[in-house]
């Protein structure tokens, strides 16, 4: 049985069983065509266009491309002047995604006063998901890739639009031990369709060699051309430019697929929903407008978003000031002839050179040419625009005075104008993926996981946990907390104050005040 398409392109509510869902065996039994999988992908490719280039750009901006001087009426290049890229775009992305890294992970099951369940049970839940990120990691480094964290933070910070990737619980087939499998998955190449309940599927599409294809899945792409060698392959296009790859989730099962083969087997993957977690970046929602065209490249800004006009003006000016500096050491020379035909043999400014000249003959150097007079108005103008679009000088250790704790205050406040979108959209993976793990791992397809940590009480574990253990436990909750500075001494000050004089109770003190990252601890 074969579901509607809806007009999104994803599958329509319909309430099928898993016993109305055919045996994975036969070719005939795909839940959802090679061919479906192709044409909602490419659709939805399509219309998020816009958004994708945004995003390619963006990375360029990251990689600091070199900046390249255009004619302000034609807009055509001028390839023979000196050229200044800032790198800021590098600089100021880096310290945004260091404060997401090495932001503190609060990872929490409150225990409820409910029947049913001990507090110990809540504490197992949170080593649970505490274990499952920690192994993870690890699986990720051995693989010679960023943590979990890092990569989401680099998404959220330079791609923008929206972050999320792939969680499932996966039994090794040799060893038969359960390990989480969780892979941030890049923006740029994910697509999905939304229903009335959320995701209701997901797929990556990357490109992929058929050398990488045939080490992975061992399938042999039709038209391969091979030479002998097991690290030598041949100079086709698709092994050079490599082949689209598409990487299928919806509720129910697993495929990957090119277009012209399956990789591999129809798998049902297990979860209870779509294996894939997905958050929108920043407050702007998808719109739509009669008026405006291109809006779905507003949608989830990087935070080059109110900079990138004001840098390209910040490097054509440095780069003026750069030629102006460069003509200093190589100035136009003038020789006055006779015949109007003699040149100099060597460069008259290295030292030292002997001219040999006739009477009536002239060398001299062109005035230098000077900067307008308000460029330094102008120059003051544009790095005002630029801090107040990305963070102030001082996030850069740039203090020439010791800071007040208003100012401390003040630098915050700017700081985390910038940065909580992304610690919010980091929140919110972090709870998708623990309630994912959780929800595989209730399903009864596992026996139990060796897991180990340091838990919320600081305390370090390693134990086997089972489902039977955390059954009718509380919900997740999820907090990423910035290490910004702060005004330390005035907090501790209040606080004092606020003991002393009986204001508040102790709890409060830490929690309002001081703002321990556990008060109840």
């Amino acid at each position: 049985m074969m579901p509607q398409m809806n007009g999104n392109g994803g599958m329509s509510n319909m309430a099928i069983s898993m016993m109305d869902m055919p045996s994975l065996a036969s070719p005939s039994s795909v839940y959802v065509s090679r061919k479906q999988i192709i044409e909602m992908t490419n659709q939805h490719e399509q219309d998020v266009q816009l958004l994708r280039t945004r995003m390619e750009q963006d990375f360029e901006r990251y990689k600091l491309t070199p900046h390249i001087n255009t004619d302000r009426v034609t807009g055509e290049p001028m390839p023979n002047y000196a050229v200044y890229t800032t790198n800021t775009p590098k600089v100021f992305a880096d310290k945004v995604i260091s404060w997401q890294v090495l932001a503190e992970l609060l990872l929490r099951v409150p225990h409820m006063q409910v029947e049913g369940h001990e507090e110990e049970q809540d504490n197992l839940k949170e080593r649970f998901a505490i274990g499952n990120l920690k192994s993870a990691d690890e699986r990720l480094r051995r693989a010679l890739q960023p943590s979990v964290r890092s990569q989401l933070a680099f998404y959220a910070t330079v791609r923008g639009g929206y972050v999320g990737g792939r969680c499932l619980l996966v039994k090794n087939p040799r060893t038969g031990q359960t390990y989480a499998d969780i892979m941030p998955f890049d923006p740029l190449n994910v697509h999905w369709g939304i229903g009335a309940n959320g995701l209701e599927w997901v797929c990556y599409k990357i490109k992929k060699t058929r050398a990488q294809i045939r080490s992975e899945y061992g399938v042999e792409l039709a038209g391969a051309a091979f030479t002998s060698g097991p690290y030598h392959s041949g100079s086709t296009d698709a092994e050079v430019e490599g082949v689209d790859v598409y990487d299928f989730y919806d509720g129910i099962i697993n495929n990957v697929v090119t277009d012209g083969e399956d990789l591999k087997a129809l798998t049902m993957h297990g979860s209870p929903r779509v294996p894939c977690f997905m958050t929108l970046v920043g407050p702007v929602p998808i719109l739509q407008s009669t008026t405006t065209s291109g809006l779905i490249a507003q949608v989830g800004e990087s935070i080059y978003a109110a900079a990138r006009d004001t840098w390209k003006k910040k490097d054509d000016l440095l780069s003026i000031f750069q030629e102006i500096v460069e003509r200093a050491r190589a100035q136009t020379v003038v020789l006055e002839s006779k015949d109007g035909k003699k040149t100099l043999d060597e460069d008259p400014f290295i030292h030292p050179t002997q001219i040999a000249t006739q009477t009536g003959d002239k060398i001299y150097t062109l005035e230098l040419q000077k900067m307008a007079q308000d460029v330094g108005a102008y120059l003051t103008i544009v790095l005002g625009e630029e801090q107040r679009a990305t963070v102030p000088y001082t996030t850069y250790g740039e203090t020439p005075f010791q800071l007040s704790g208003f100012a401390i205050t003040q630098l915050r406040q700017a700081t985390e104008t910038v940065l909580s979108s992304r610690i919010e959209a980091l929140s919110d993976c972090y709870l998708q993926i623990a309630n994912l793990l959780h929800d595989q791992f209730m399903t009864g397809r596992f026996d139990g996981m060796k897991l180990s940590g340091v838990d919320s009480k600081r305390a370090y574990f390693s134990q086997m946990i089972t489902p039977e253990m955390l059954e009718n436990t509380c919900d997740y909750e999820v907090k990423l907390v910035s290490q910004l500075p702060q005004d330390d001494q005035a907090r501790w000050m209040v606080a004092q104050t606020a003991k002393t004089l009986g204001l508040f109770a102790d709890v409060d003190i830490h929690d309002k005040i001081l703002g321990t990252q556990d008060a109840q601890q």
